[in-house]
């Protein structure tokens, strides 16, 4: 069917939202052109999807289905995580050319990259990519005589998340529109032919942003602090100790030779 997107990445004007409630927010009227569908389809419907600007959906993507002669209400909260680079655990991914294969335009994303590895594995079985999805420049799809060869090589690798070969990390900065929703028949008097059109409202139930940022736990400035701190107690306390061990065996030795002289005058006295 066909795909409308509101405030797309390579639109001049972006749309910001001003406030919180569903005056703020995008309504749209949707409506159902029954006469453009085949006749033995018994059910009609709309796929909303709620993404960041920039970030591709797919058919497996979080969706809300907009039925005919409803109202519907969805209510959003901006979600942002930021993760680190790190060194040792598996590393995040900062852009798509940073990825081992992105064939999708916009921002990188693991669904994107798990089905340009998909796409990878069909150009090496079958010669040419699957038409499903966006394929690599250059690179010619499938046609029908090639189906076959595609169904096969699904049917026996499985799931791209679990190749070896797919090495898909997380984004190192991420967005996600978090949201709930509501639904309610629409009035008859709004229309005399409800039956066909639909309302959506999109809002943002609040402006606060929810943040998940990854530190260090162990910063390097902290190590080098601690390593200081440490340093001079340690040293500070060899000092005193190496004073103190001297001043105990002057003490020993002293004791000794006092000892020893009240012994032999004991003696002589004997």
């Amino acid at each position: 069917g066909n795909c409308f997107t509101f405030n797309h990445f390579n639109t001049t004007k972006k749309y910001l939202a001003r406030g919180r409630g569903a005056r703020y927010g995008l309504r749209v009227t949707l409506e159902f052109k029954m006469d453009e569908y085949v006749p033995w389809v018994e059910s009609v419907g709309v796929l909303t999807y709620i993404h960041p600007i920039g970030q591709n959906v797919y058919l497996e993507s979080v969706k809300h289905t907009v039925q005919q002669g409803t109202t519907d209400q969805i209510a959003m909260k901006k979600h942002t995580s930021k993760r680190l680079r790190a060194i040792f655990a598996k590393k995040c991914v900062a852009s798509p050319e940073d990825a081992q294969s992105f064939y999708f335009p916009g921002n990188y994303s693991p669904d994107g990259c798990l089905r340009s590895c998909y796409q990878d594995s069909v150009y090496r079985s079958c010669g040419c990519m699957d038409p499903q999805y966006t394929r690599k420049q250059g690179v010619k799809s499938c046609d029908f005589e090639k189906l076959a060869c595609i169904d096969e090589m699904s049917q026996r690798r499985g799931d791209p998340y679990f190749w070896p070969e797919c090495n898909c990390g997380y984004p190192c900065e991420e967005e996600e529109y978090r949201y709930e929703s509501s639904r309610a028949m629409m009035r008859q008097a709004q229309s005399s032919n409800t039956s066909h059109i639909s309302d959506i409202v999109i809002f943002f139930s609040t402006l606060n942003v929810y943040s998940q940022v990854e530190v260090w736990a162990f910063p390097f400035s902290r190590v080098l602090g601690l390593t200081g701190g440490f340093a001079g107690v340690l040293l500070g306390a060899s000092i005193i100790f190496v004073i103190e061990i001297i001043l105990f065996f002057v003490r020993i030795g002293l004791i000794a030779y006092l000892n020893r002289d009240t012994m032999v005058i004991l003696k002589r006295d004997d």
